[in-house]
């Protein structure tokens, strides 16, 4: 069966989550049904990189299904960014090997998360900034920031209700950048915790203010408790960045 790889763009404040949820609307459930809508024909499951939670926003998320037959791809973008514009878009379309899985087949993800530090608070940047007023020690959560790379235990940065099998992750590059008024934290890996990425930046702000004891973010994630460590930053200023995959998983494209 042709295997059809998305990338696709949305905001998140209209919907549960990426994931179907009885009554609730869904990112998977309306990309769902407006897939089946243009191409005539039931599409039974929606492989998807990463599980955006509530709110969450998504500039390059990855998703690929099964059709019966090949579709027209540019046909397929063109039609699926109308019905769901304004709040999701197509931007490429593409045939991949059978064996591809957006999530399992992946090799890194970027997140990306954007506070709006200033005195007043934002108008046209409302819905994708978290908005944190007071002074922040910008340097020292940096430098927080930057102890994240490499392979650590996240217990203290989990979500509950998180099933991953092991609280270890590595972490490719973790950097926080500041252009007034946006500080803006990168964050890349493999794969993340519930709601870990979130927890990091409220973390990091706690820090930032000083209210956090003990003072630094591997002596929080030393004590292995959820207690330890910052708020968990509101759902609206995490974006899905993009997704990266080896150059072998492609089989063909029609763009």
């Amino acid at each position: 069966m042709p295997n059809v790889r998305l990338v696709i763009e949305y905001n998140g404040a209209g919907f549960c989550g990426w994931q179907k949820q009885p009554g609730l609307r869904s990112i998977e459930g309306e990309l769902q049904a407006v897939l089946q809508t243009v191409l005539r024909e039931k599409i039974s499951a929606l492989c998807v990189a990463g599980r955006t939670d509530a709110g969450v926003h998504a500039r390059g998320q990855v998703v690929n299904f099964k059709t019966a037959t090949a579709p027209d791809l540019k046909r397929l973008m063109r039609a699926v960014s109308s019905i769901m514009r304004p709040e999701l878009t197509v931007h490429c379309a593409d045939l991949v090997a059978e064996d591809f899985h957006a999530r399992k087949s992946s090799l890194i993800k970027q997140y990306s998360y954007t506070i709006y530090s200033r005195e007043c608070p934002p108008v046209l940047d409302r819905g994708q900034v978290w908005y944190v007023a007071g002074p922040l020690n910008i340097e020292l959560m940096r430098a927080a920031a930057q102890q994240l790379v490499g392979s650590h235990d996240f217990t203290s940065l989990r979500g509950a209700g998180c099933t991953s099998n092991s609280p270890i992750k590595q972490i490719e590059s973790s950097e926080l950048s500041w252009e007034a008024p946006y500080l803006r934290y990168r964050v890349v890996a493999k794969g993340f915790l519930k709601q870990m990425v979130r927890n990091i930046v409220g973390t990091l702000v706690g820090l930032g203010r000083g209210d956090l004891q003990p003072a630094t973010i591997l002596e929080i994630l030393a004590l292995r408790d959820r207690r330890a460590a910052g708020m968990t930053a509101p759902a609206f200023g995490l974006c899905l960045d993009w997704v990266k995959y080896p150059d072998t998983v492609r089989a063909e494209s029609e763009l």
